[in-house]
């Protein structure tokens, strides 16, 4: 599913659910960005939000997304921690060309568990993620969820709507089968042209 805001506007409270009292793991929120040597805290969410996913497998995904690159097309990957470093959210973001509006801030890949005080990291998450779009000169925001969204995480979708997401665009998945030789999880990712498609 994809939902794009189609105007950033200033940064501000975001109008999903609010929690009186909060546990204590998330009372004080704060926005970091993912580098090298945090890939590992992170592991423990994306395994909690990945079932079956390994450490050598999110370390071989999230690398080159931390890798440098201009500053004007900047990517990465942002979490949401508490006041002791613990990681309770995280998305990965591109600021990308878009035919339509110049620039988009790209999110996907986004996990908020499921747990107290979910809509509080909830507004966290989506806050960093317009304050770095407005950062950025970015004109609209779009963001990916994965197939099961629509219905694990209904109330999710419905706060978005109430920030100014709305439903947009088609996603289509086809999963091809494995052929011996070509890229698995356990290569090194890289996908080689085959004989006759190639430029050259």
């Amino acid at each position: 599913m994809i939902w794009i805001k189609a105007a950033v506007m200033s940064s501000g409270q975001n109008s999903c659910e609010k929690h009186q009292e909060l546990p204590a793991m998330v009372e004080t929120l704060r926005a970091r960005f993912l580098d090298r040597r945090t890939i590992d805290q992170a592991f423990p969410l994306v395994r909690n939000i990945v079932p079956g996913m390994t450490a050598a497998r999110w370390a071989r995904f999230v690398r080159p997304r931390l890798m440098p690159r201009s500053p004007d097309w900047p990517r990465g990957v942002m979490t949401v921690q508490n006041a002791g470093g613990c990681i309770l959210s995280l998305f990965a973001f591109e600021v990308r060309a878009d035919l339509h509006e110049s620039r988009i801030f790209h999110m996907d890949h986004i996990m908020v568990p499921n747990l107290l005080g979910r809509g509080t990291i909830w507004a966290s998450t989506i806050g960093a993620a317009e304050r770095l779009a407005e950062m950025n000169g970015c004109r609209a925001i779009r963001a990916e969820f994965g197939d099961d969204s629509e219905h694990s995480d209904k109330d999710i979708l419905t706060a978005l709507e109430s920030m100014g997401y709305s439903l947009s665009g088609v996603r289509a998945f086809k999963r091809l089968e494995a052929k011996s030789g070509h890229a698995g999880d356990d290569s090194d990712g890289v996908a080689h042209s085959p004989r006759g498609l190639s430029d050259a």
